[in-house]
């Protein structure tokens, strides 16, 4: 096995052993959903990005290995560049469309596996999120679920600012919310724009209904 691989499988091990139950016991983690995700087959998840803390937190309760779209900006870290491969980063160039990274995350999904994307291009919160005000919704999610026909599976997360303070670590139990919604296709007639039309409907369709579970 490639220490790579002998590295992820200890990081994967370490998140599922220790990190989600850590999650839980630090914050009040309303998980819902999450037995919508196949536990086999090509998987793109499509999530919102609102704390730098959201891969750790919604990579602990997706119940099966997954790669991260992520920025290639984390590759170029002391720490970070060496870890990014060792779980399954995939590199994107955000400045540009990223078509290498594209065709990585496709073959990744015809191949069986799960990807996970941001497509807002990074943190956005309030009124630079696509969800909740005018924020972009990058197009390169519904061109991977189009090219690679496999389901997609939006997800909305709610409160995981709550982690950037400390105190919040600290017996405030504070919540954190992670909702899975329906896996679904992409119609292959589509063209990119119009899928990604659909796929940002989707994800607001499912913000709005944990807001008013929420309520």
């Amino acid at each position: 096995m490639h220490p790579r691989q002998i590295a992820f499988w200890f990081f994967y091990g370490v998140a599922k052993g220790l990190a989600a139950p850590l999650l839980r016991l630090v914050f009040r983690m309303q998980v819902r959903g999450r037995e919508r995700v196949p536990r086999a087959g090509g998987l793109l998840i499509v999530s919102n990005h609102i704390s730098v803390f959201d891969p750790p937190i919604l990579g602990s309760f997706i119940p099966r290995p997954v790669y991260w779209m992520a920025m290639v900006e984390l590759f170029r870290h002391r720490i970070f560049g060496f870890l990014a491969p060792c779980m399954h980063c995939i590199p994107v160039d955000r400045q540009k469309g990223d078509s290498s990274a594209v065709r990585i995350a496709v073959r990744r999904l015809r191949a069986g596996d799960c990807v996970v994307i941001f497509p807002e291009g990074g943190v956005r919160n309030g009124e630079t999120s696509a969800l909740h005000g005018n924020g972009e919704f990058k197009g390169g999610a519904a061109a991977i679920a189009l090219l690679a026909r496999v389901p997609v599976l939006p997800v909305v997360l709610t409160n995981t600012l709550a982690a950037y303070n400390w105190r919040n670590w600290f017996f405030r139990r504070t919540s954190i919310r992670i909702e899975f919604g329906e896996p679904f296709l992409m119609d292959k007639l589509m063209t990119r724009e119009q899928a990604s039309d659909l796929l940002l409907n989707r994800m607001q369709q499912l913000a709005a209904s944990l807001s008013k579970s929420s309520a």
